[in-house]
């Protein structure tokens, strides 16, 4: 089982709420790359930071960027 970084790439504005590069969560997953279980990585933005990413579109390797901790 891996563990997964996963990381803001730029400054965003998330249901009127900003959100700094580089924030960050830690997810832990059996596959190798952690947005084929993209629900897991919102589910765990809106427990740890309270934001919702899908909602606001952000929810993609084109926001996001991740590596193997």
């Amino acid at each position: 089982m891996a563990v997964f970084e996963i990381k803001t790439k730029e400054r965003m504005n998330v249901n009127g709420e900003f959100v700094d590069k580089g924030l960050s969560v830690q997810i832990s997953t059996m596959h190798s790359n952690p947005f084929e279980e993209a629900d897991k990585i919102n589910k765990t933005f809106m427990r740890i930071h309270g934001f919702d990413l899908k909602s606001a579109g952000y929810l993609s390797m084109g926001y996001l960027e991740y590596r193997t901790v």
